[in-house]
């Protein structure tokens, strides 16, 4: 069970544990007499009243360990703060066990059964020989046992010696006390490098895919009728790409007016078709040379298919007009004139339907169907030309629905998702350049028209020494963060910044990893350095 322990001065580093252990000269308090008197815990000190402090971090609780200098075979008091990481709050119940060990042949066990207060737990021991002890707490949960050992202490053969004894002092921060700490939560994190990809934020918006929406039209004035043998199709219904969705029924004397102009918009459209297919087979060849951009090369292609599509539609209209000219179809029993059918050029939802009722006259142009192909959607945005020269190399995308940027979801990548237009051409008016992406929507989770936030790559860094950005303060306007240096203790650090992914910083300069930030209380432990009026020790219990 891997530990974070944190011992200072002199870091002594142990399998899997980092340690903080400060001994130094710790005043009395006020108006006692340093023999004998007691301190805020309510514990007698010596002449020295030289204080052992130690934090661990165990895997759901922080101990902070405070003890005199201990003389062997003689009662020295421990108290011990307990914090439950997971609610960062104190310890309110329940036992501690304390298991101390003097190489193999010395040992003793102590069982505090409750707290004196909360989070505290208070407790005499008496070490019955000089020499390096081992000393091991066990805190019973609801999941088993706890065991957080703490690193070997010094045990004198006599007050003399303990007296005598040359301790380094304690670190020198910010005192802020378990008691205020736990009154504000206060939370801490170690400093660990990670990977970061900074991205830039961008509104954005679910479009349809060029050829994805499609209007059904009447070509001429006539009367609405169902379809052949089948229902008229309603809102919210899909449909097959040349699904018959109603019927015109046209006057006689439209037929032939009509029939000349259809017969028109497929020599005009046949043209259009091979054109488009000419333009493609020269931009292919240069985009095989590099002389035109895939942009340009899809673009074309989306362009053969929107004049197929014309094409094919003018035919199917002209057959339709021939039909009805002669009769030879679609007759219905009412006036045995020929009826005009009103098809789907795409396979699609129908997501807008004219009001008009079965048999209502209905005016040439009027929109009686509108069929959206949702499968594959657009995701399109503007870049400000200023943040252009920002975007990564790869444009890899996340998108999220405004006001909640934690649930981002990948759009490139394992989206599925491809870039199709990026920064060509800045429009004069806002100054910005379009960025689109199209991605599978077959679950249909975005929806045309619908608004997004887009978050495109502008840097990733592989490994980054990174920290939560609430841990981050500003003071003076400069970035700042506490690094906890013992139970008690902390130190202010100026930072430089780098990228940011998320909730996520980077730290260019002002930390080393290992060290363990305030995340959680970071602005109440700045108001505590700025006041400056609490003790650098001393507890209010």
């Amino acid at each position: 069970m891997k530990r974070d322990v944190i011992w200072k001065p002199g870091q002594c580093l142990a399998a899997g544990l980092m340690v903080l252990v400060a001994v130094g000269c710790r005043p009395a308090s006020d108006g006692a007499a340093r023999r004998g008197a007691q301190d805020e815990h309510g514990h007698e000190h010596g002449d020295a009243d030289r204080t052992v402090q130690v934090t661990v971090f165990g895997d759901a609780h922080e101990v902070f360990v405070e003890h005199p200098l201990v003389v062997a075979a003689t009662p020295t008091p421990f108290v011990v703060h307990v914090t439950d990481l997971a609610t960062r709050e104190p310890r309110r119940n329940g036992p501690l066990r304390f298991a101390a060990r003097l190489e193999e042949e010395t040992s003793l066990e102590h069982l505090e059964p409750a707290p004196t207060r909360a989070g505290i737990y208070e407790a005499q021991l008496t070490f019955p020989r000089p020499g390096t002890w081992t000393l091991a707490l066990t805190v019973p949960t609801d999941q088993g046992e706890e065991h957080i050992p703490l690193p070997g202490f010094r045990v004198y053969a006599s007050v003399h010696d303990a007296e005598h004894a040359v301790v380094p002092e304690p670190p020198a921060g910010i005192a802020f006390l378990k008691e205020q700490q736990w009154r504000v939560q206060l939370g801490t994190e170690v400093v660990r490098p990670r990977r970061l990809v900074e991205h830039l934020r961008l509104p954005a918006q679910v479009v349809a895919r060029p050829g994805g929406r499609a209007q059904v039209r009447t070509p001429l004035p006539g009367y609405l009728a169902l379809p052949p043998e089948a229902p008229m199709p309603l809102m919210g219904d899909t449909v097959a790409a040349g699904q018959v969705l109603a019927r015109l029924q046209p006057a006689l004397s439209e037929l032939a007016t009509r029939l000349i102009e259809a017969e028109g918009e497929v020599a005009r459209t046949r043209l259009e078709r091979d054109q488009a297919e000419v333009a493609f087979e020269r931009i292919r060849k240069l985009a095989q040379a590099d002389a035109k951009s895939p942009r340009e090369l899809q673009e074309a292609a989306y362009a053969v298919q929107a004049a197929q599509a014309r094409h094919a539609a003018a035919l199917a209209l002209q057959r339709t007009y021939r039909e009805a000219d002669t009769g030879q179809e679609s007759a219905t029993e009412a006036t045995g004139l020929a009826a005009i059918e009103l098809r789907s050029p795409v396979a699609g939802t129908i997501v807008a339907q004219s009001d008009a009722a079965l048999g209502e006259l209905i005016p040439a142009e009027q929109v009686v169907f509108t069929v959206l192909d949702a499968t594959r959607v657009l995701v399109a945005a503007h870049v400000p030309e200023a943040s252009l020269d920002h975007l990564a190399e790869v444009k890899a995308a996340r998108y999220a629905v405004p006001g909640s940027p934690e649930r981002q979801v990948p759009l490139t990548g394992e989206g599925g998702g491809r870039l199709v237009s990026a920064g060509m051409p800045i429009d004069p008016t806002t100054r910005t350049a379009p960025l689109v992406y199209e991605v599978a929507n077959t679950d249909n989770r975005l929806r045309v028209g619908q608004s997004l936030d887009l978050y495109v790559e502008t840097a990733r860094v592989a490994e980054a020494l990174a920290i939560p950005s609430e841990a981050i303060v500003e003071e003076g306007g400069r970035p700042i963060a506490f690094v906890q240096v013992g139970g008690e203790t902390f130190e202010k650090r100026e930072l430089r910044l780098g990228v940011r992914d998320g909730p996520w910083v980077q730290v260019l300069a002002g930390l080393a990893a290992g060290e363990r930030i305030v995340t959680h209380g970071a602005y109440a432990v700045r108001l505590a350095s700025v006041a400056g009026a609490l003790p650098a020790h001393g507890h209010a219990h």
